[in-house]
């Protein structure tokens, strides 16, 4: 092969290994002195061709280029390096190299890639020799040697170059047979890391032979791809060597690529890339596409074949188009976009079609935004090829684009501030700078324009079809937020969009959106605090002084307008024109003001644009302008805020978690940057602390420790000062709700127990709680009951409740009738242990004081008889003075009976003096029946806790036998202890048998249950006053009109009639007649009876009952409270059993379509809850609505409305053929078409199976005459399209034949319509005919009546018709008759054009 022509290739490059075994190559598969015999002659023949190749790469290191540089091939003397037996031998190895031995197979490696560098060094060392001897001869002679290694024209020998490519082929075919196999193995599972176990001879383990291997692998890899990518760099640099014109051989130069390729897509990631040698076969493409420009094709198609086909080949390519030359572009980036843009989307989203075209862009997209990220001035110089992909339908390359477009923002952000920086920093030529100052800003305003225009998209884009990408869009804005670059004047219509994405119907889109709202607020240019109060505060500072220092030219100006406005007004009131002159006028003096301010701002304005220059106060004018404009624009970014703090709280109180972390995580930020709604926002939080969730609860309690006692920003590890958390603590609790107010009791009790609040906390509120005045007295007490919840020891000593008695109820609320703190005081008394008598304990002592201050509470002995709202407020401190009397007191019915005792004697008078008359107060009246009912009901739970004390203690005493008789057994140490024992055991057994304890814990229960239902209110001191209670509650004469005194008599009655059974059924008629007669302005007198009607259906389930459908027509009731007290009172006793729900179900029912979304979110929530029952309620009580909603006549969106949400319970197939059955047997009982509409709507909702369609087959007798109605039909149609969606091939035919059915008995139906209004226009107009006929024979006979009266009048005398009065009477009869004739005319003339 060596003697061919001269310059003539011998060794093309060839399409397969095996075509080396034809022309021009004629290689053997074997050599000719080749040894098989056996093997180990076969083994020692391979070696033997080992050793020829190592032979020939030692000789090749000995001559280098210089072994191909002869002038006549043809002398006897030349031995071509790269002959035939060089080459045979290369060709056999490498085609037998995957069954040569692990060692030969080593050796050939490493022989193919000594000879590759080997050449590749003979090339670059004997250039740079020849270099330096053409430099010393063009030194001596003054000429260039042309031809030379070293000059510019001299290309290496025809044998050089063949043996380069020999040498190259044979190391790309080793690895890419290397490659084929490894894929395959992995392929099938039998990689060399993929086995494990041991070996059977006891040697290595199956798993560290196979790392050996793989070890192996790696290196014998890395080998390869180094010569290779050696090759590539040689061929790239001496190219102008290797090749005349420097034009390389496309098919040799291609080889690093073809296995680099290969290379790519084994490396799956990190460690996959290093073993594949990822890193070379990045470089090799790179060194390709900067040699052979003409390859570039070839590359730019298999590299978009490759991301087509592997997913992990984006981040590849962009990194590939980091490594190839920047100059004049990046020619491969571009052209890779360039076919992306070309890109085929069509039937993207038809799965079955395009499975792989999907799967395909899925895998390329990702590279658009690598690219970006990494060259984003490449992708911006070309975005336009990715534009058109925004209206495609992959939404990974819409997605794409936009997280391109957002790198593309930052880079660009920060190469134009860096831009700025080297102008400032610039200095030199004036002529040059103002050239450069020119094209500078020719290049700012292109880029601002860009800019905007992406940024246009960006926005447009969170309004995007696929959620997928509005959260992209989303989160780029949220990228460039968090990097300082978003524009100042894109962030108000940034922060609109994204709180307007916060109602997105995706959990990932409000997710990015409350993030974005998030950054936002923590990046705003606004500075720290946002209290609207002191930007709005500031504003008309700024106002006042720009308009007291308008310029002189437009003061004058202004001052004129008002003089000409005032003369105007004075001549208009001189005309008597009055009334709305003087606003008018105010507002005319307004806008002039406003139009001289707005002509001041932009004269200051132009000046300073114009580069005038200004005095001082000029310059502070225009300072002053710039402060209004910020704190303008400040306010508007806060209002934005408050606006939406609607949204917030409805993220917060979603039922999707992330939601809620999200909002929580923003009030945090909010209430660092003093926003208003931070404080509103996390009063509502609270309510989380009852959450099922753990991680709910977890985070909202996080978010109240960084914003009331953590420093901002620490994230809870760094705690405020002592008294400021006092203070947040105070003004948390001073404006709180009730429903608040237990939400932060409970997250305040777990701080308390996880002791991060510090105890100077606790004592600067003691010391407020004493000095303080008004609200912060109350609200410090309250808070220290709150933490005293969680640890007692913070009021449980005889310290602290002599300060309680002190600050709490002392002097100073006595005094003021401070309420609220007294009932704060008496909170924090109901954790104390309850006090044993004990004259010597300075704790019994201090509680016997705070019992007797607590009994003039309860008196209300501090209450002013003229003034209700101070009663008012002594009800909550009085219910909470006699709970803490009956948890510290050891005698609290005795305390009781005092306090009724003390009532009794001011409204009646005591038993020494006599009442002064025979009225009593209203208010008092009204004090006394609120103690009364609540000392009743705290008698009963009194009973029932000592009730349980006792069956505690006889528990503890029978445990305690047990112990001291087993204890007996054991230490038996004399006979009469031994005696003594076995009596005791003797007597427990015997009174086990006869069942003695048990019979005594029944007794126990039997006397308390005596006690609640005869003593308190039958025998008791109570029972003395229920006479009278009764008599103020039945209220027969209308005698008691205070609303106040009817309110709290009837509490009192309900909380009596908790008490006993006997007297609750006695007197619910007459309950249930005051709600019934019960004013209808009084509506808390009827909410305060529906929740205690429901508290007695807890109790006393069957005396309730028969009275059920009075508390479901509550539901009607106009005032929303009651409704809404009524549906809660019924869900919790239909959740827990107590009260029937079917045959008022209907009442229910209508509550989803309530005017108050609090009434239809619980309505709600109550068939949510039924739904989750196994026993199917729903679907039990949907036939009893549509029966009762039918006879309703309601609208049909309302009826509609109800039904979808119900019907959406019912999942179960059985249940949908089952209800399908039971709505279609309804038909034939409907009396109007609509009702048949909305009954066909409700079968259109329920889900279709094949025994649906069998069932509509079999009964469509029922429901056929109603076809002819649109709406009916069109339901069904409904369950058709649905049924062909979702039955079996089976049921083909039952549909095809139903919906003909259905169509046919539909047209028919049409037409018997049609028919019948045909038939009764013509009924109508044949009745309009009758009664016209019967008109006119009337009209006949009246006109005969009448001339038979005109001849008698005929024959009356001369002289009596010639009389004045009877004159007018023939003219009168004659003009009545010409009326008739013409009516008759008239109507045959109508009758001949019917």
């Amino acid at each position: 092969m060596s003697g061919g022509a001269k310059n003539q290739a011998t060794f093309p490059i060839p399409s397969s290994l095996q075509e080396l075994e034809s022309a021009p190559y004629n290689l053997l598969p074997y050599p000719q002195d080749f040894d098989d015999d056996d093997e180990a002659a076969r083994a020692e023949s391979f070696s033997k061709l080992i050793r020829l190749l190592e032979g020939g790469n030692r000789t090749l290191l000995n001559s280098g280029l210089g072994l191909f540089e002869v002038e006549d091939e043809d002398e006897e003397d030349f031995d071509a390096w790269n002959g035939n037996e060089r080459i045979q031998a290369l060709y056999t190895l490498v085609r037998k190299s995957d069954s040569l031995a692990p060692a030969t197979r080593g050796k050939l490696v490493k022989v193919l890639c000594n000879a590759v560098h080997g050449l590749c060094e003979a090339l670059e060392s004997s250039s740079s020799a020849g270099a330096g001897m053409v430099m010393q001869s063009q030194t001596q002679t003054g000429e260039s040697q042309e031809g030379s290694p070293a000059s510019g024209s001299y290309v290496v020998s025809q044998a050089f170059r063949d043996a380069l490519a020999c040498h190259i082929y044979m190391l790309f075919t080793v690895m890419f047979l290397t490659e084929s196999k490894e894929k395959l193995g992995k392929s099938l599972g039998t990689t060399a890391t993929t086995s494990s176990g041991r070996s059977k001879k006891g040697g290595k383990s199956k798993k560290n032979q196979n790392s050996d291997k793989g070890e192996d692998l790696a290196a014998s890899r890395a080998m390869c791809a180094e010569a290779m990518y050696n090759a590539a760099i040689t061929m790239s640099s001496q190219k102008s060597k290797l090749w005349k014109r420097s034009v390389p051989d496309e098919a040799v130069v291609g080889l690093p690529c073809r296995i680099a390729y290969q290379i790519l897509e084994a490396a799956t990631g990190v460690h996959a890339r290093k073993a594949s040698s990822g890193d070379k076969a990045l470089q090799m493409i790179a060194a390709t596409v900067d040699s052979a420009p003409c390859l570039l094709n070839t590359v730019v198609s298999a590299l978009v074949d490759l991301l087509h086909t592997y997913d992990h080949m984006a981040p590849l390519c962009a990194e590939l188009c980091t490594i190839v030359k920047e100059s004049p572009s990046n020619i491969l980036a571009t052209e890779l976009l360039r076919e992306i843009g070309r890109l085929d989307t069509d039937g993207y989203s038809d799965s079955s079609a395009a499975g792989n075209k999907a799967s395909g862009i899925k895998n390329v997209a990702p590279f658009i935004s690598e690219l970006a990220a990494v060259r984003p001035r490449v992708v911006l110089s070309n975005i336009s090829l990715l534009l058109p992909h925004l209206d495609s339908e992959p939404y990974v390359l819409r997605s794409a684009i936009i997280n391109s477009i957002g790198h593309i923002l930052v880079r660009e952000d920060h190469s134009l501030v860096e831009r700025k920086e080297d102008k400032d920093g610039d200095s030199g030529d004036e002529s040059e700078e103002e050239s450069n100052t020119i094209k500078e800003q020719r290049q700012m305003v292109r880029l601002a324009k860009t800019r905007n225009s992406l940024f246009d998209i960006l926005c447009d884009r969170t309004h995007d079809i696929t959620s997928f990408t509005r959260a992209a869009s989303l989160k780029v804005l949220n990228d460039l937020t968090e990097k300082q670059s978003l524009p100042l004047d894109r962030i108000m219509p940034v922060t609109a969009i994204a709180i307007d994405r916060l109602q997105d119907k995706t959990v990932m889109v409000r997710r990015y959106a409350m993030q974005l709202v998030t950054s936002l607020l923590e990046n705003n240019p606004f500075m720290g605090m946002l209290n609207p109060d002191l930007y709005r505060e500031k504003i008309r500072e700024l106002e006042a002084y720009l308009k007291d220092n308008v310029p002189e030219e437009i003061l004058k100006a202004r001052d004129a307008a008002l003089e000409e406005a005032k003369q105007n007004d004075d001549d208009e009131s001189g005309n008597g024109v009055e009334g709305e002159d003087d606003g008018n006028a105010e507002k005319e003096r307004q806008e002039i003001e406003s139009a001289a301010l707005a002509a001041a701002i932009a004269d200051a304005e132009s000046k300073h644009e114009s580069n005038e220059d200004l005095s001082e106060a000029e310059s502070e004018f225009l300072a002053r302008i710039r402060g209004l404009k910020f704190a303008s624009s400040a306010l508007s970014f806060i209002e934005v805020f408050e606006n939406a703090n609607d949204s917030f709280q409805t993220m917060l109180m979603s039922s999707n978690p992330s939601d809620v972390t999200e909002a929580l995580r923003f009030f945090v930020k909010a209430k660092h940057f003093g926003l208003p709604c931070a404080v509103t926002g996390m009063k509502r939080a609270l309510a989380l602390m009852w959450s099922n969730e753990t991680n709910i609860q977890d985070e909202v309690l996080r978010a109240f420790v960084e914003v009331f006692v953590a420093e901002p920003g620490t994230e809870g590890k760094e705690l405020l000062p002592e008294n400021q958390i006092a203070q947040n603590f105070l003004d948390l609790a001073g404006e709180a709700t009730v429903s608040e107010l237990a939400s932060i009791e409970e997250a305040l009790g777990r701080l308390v127990k996880k002791e991060i609040i510090p105890p100077d906390v606790f004592s600067i509120l003691w010391t407020m709680a004493s000095q303080a005045e008004g609200q912060l007295r109350a609200s410090a007490m309250l808070v220290i009951s709150m933490a005293a919840g969680a640890d007692p020891k913070i009021v449980d000593s005889a310290y602290r409740l002599q300060n309680l008695y002190d600050a709490g109820l002392g002097d100073y609320t006595e005094e003021h009738s401070d309420w609220k703190t007294a009932r704060s005081a008496a909170c924090a008394l109901q954790r104390v242990a309850r006090a044993k008598v004990d004259p010597s304990s300075a704790k019994y002592i201090i509680l016997d004081l705070i019992t007797e201050r607590l009994v003039a509470v309860a008196r209300g002995d501090w209450c002013d008889d003229t003034n209700e709202e101070d009663t008012n407020s002594w009800f909550c401190a009085a219910e909470q003075a006699i709970n803490a009397i009956f948890t510290i007191s050891p005698a609290p019915e005795k305390v009781s009976m005092e306090i009724l005792l003390g009532h009794q004697a001011g409204i009646f008078g005591s038993q020494e003096e006599a009442p002064s008359s025979g009225t009593a107060h209203s208010l008092r009246l009204s004090r006394f029946f609120f103690v009364l009912g609540h000392i009743a009901l705290k008698l009963l739970i009194y009973t029932e806790v000592l009730s349980s004390s006792v069956r505690r203690a006889n528990s503890a005493k029978s445990v305690k036998k047990q112990e001291s008789a087993s204890s007996g057994k054991k230490n038996m140490d004399s006979d009469a202890e031994s005696k003594e024992g076995s009596d005791e055991e003797e007597d427990d057994a015997i009174e086990a048998e006869l069942g003695i304890a048990a019979q005594a814990e029944a007794e126990t229960e039997l006397q308390a249950a005596e006690i609640s239902e005869h003593e308190i209110v039958g025998r008791g001191m109570i029972s003395l006053f229920t006479p009278m209670l009764l008599r103020v509650v039945a209220n027969e004469e209308g005698t008691y009109s205070s609303p106040v005194l009817m309110q709290s008599a009837t509490l009192a009655l309900c909380k009596c009639m908790c008490i006993s059974k006997s007297f609750c059924e006695k007197h619910l008629t007459l309950l249930f007649s005051v709600l019934a007669k019960a004013p209808n302005d009084d509506q808390d007198l009827r909410a305060n009876i529906v929740i205690a009607v429901g508290d007695l259906a807890f109790r006393f389930p069957n005396e309730v009952e028969p009275y059920t459908p009075r508390i479901y027509a509550c539901l009607k009731d106009k005032s929303t409270r009651v409704r809404r007290h009524t549906l809660m009172v019924l869900t919790h006793l239909i959740l827990n059993d107590m009260v029937k729900v079917k045959g008022n179900v209907c009442e229910i029912a209508l509550c989803l379509q309530d005017q108050e979304p609090r009434i239809r979110d619980m309505a709600r929530l109550l068939f949510h809850e039924l739904s989750k029952r196994t026993n199917s309620p729903i679907y039990n009580l949907i036939p009893d609505i549509v029966s009762q909603l039918s006879q309703l006549n309601l609208k049909q969106e309302v009826f509609r409305h109800i039904m979808l949400f119900l019907l959406s319970f019912i999942k179960k197939d059985k249940q949908n053929e089952m209800l399908m059955e039971k709505l279609i047997q309804r038909f034939p009982n409907c009396t109007s078409i609509n009702q048949k509409a909305d009954l066909a709507y409700c079968i259109a909702q329920l889900k279709v199976n094949d025994k649906c369609i069998k069932c509509l087959n079999d009964t469509f007798k029922l429901y056929k005459d109603a076809l002819f109605d649109e709406d009916v039909l069109k339901n069904f149609m409904s369950v058709m399209s649905k049924a062909k969606k979702n039955t079996k091939l089976d049921t083909k035919d039952a549909l095809e034949e139903l919906e003909a059915k259905l169509n046919e008995h539909a047209a028919a139906g049409m037409e018997n319509v049609k028919a019948s209004k045909k038939a009764a226009r013509a009924k109508t107009r044949a009745a309009k005919r009758t009664a016209r006929k019967k008109e006119w024979e009337e009209s006949d006979e009246e006109e005969e009546k009448l001339s038979e009266a005109e001849s008698e009048r005929g024959e009356l005398e001369f002289d009596e018709e010639n009389q004045p009065e009877n004159r007018k009477a023939p003219l009168a009869v004659a003009d009545k008759a010409a009326k008739r004739s013409s009516g008759r005319s008239n109507r045959s003339r109508r009758g001949v054009r019917s």
